[in-house]
């Protein structure tokens, strides 16, 4: 696949996968290839073609090296300190729900994968993602 057209698939369908790489990122302090991290969690089926991310406790247990759980919680939820949150944001509008995932801390914005997504600032957050490091 071309650059472009995996940067275009990515950014229309991979927040979920960005705000896992954001948070893998902000421990390691090393950054990290988007496009070889993609054709790896393909192979691996972390993610699917179109970035919905099937395993991603597996992705971020090869990011980290080390074991990672990741289930799904209320909104509210207070993540311990060794969680790491992600929100899931929805926004309704005429017969068509739209879904978008950043990461919050304690519910506060930290990062949005796509900078001032209008699923984040009309939407309404519906649940969280918690990601443990053992």
């Amino acid at each position: 696949m071309f650059k472009q057209q995996l940067c275009s698939k990515i950014g229309k369908s991979g927040c979920y996968f960005l705000s896992l790489v954001y948070i893998a990122e902000s421990i390691t302090k090393k950054d990290i290839d988007i496009f070889t991290l993609y054709e790896k969690a393909l192979k691996e089926k972390w993610i699917d073609s179109d970035c919905f991310m099937e395993r991603p406790a597996d992705m971020m247990s090869y990011l980290l090296g080390k074991k990672c759980d990741v289930r799904h919680d209320k909104v509210g939820y207070k993540p311990l300190s060794n969680e790491y949150e992600i929100t899931r944001y929805e926004l309704k509008e005429t017969g068509v729900t739209y879904g978008h995932f950043v990461v919050t801390r304690n519910g506060k914005l930290i990062h949005d994968p796509f900078g001032e997504s209008r699923t984040r600032t009309k939407g309404k957050a519906v649940s969280t993602r918690i990601i443990k490091v053992l």
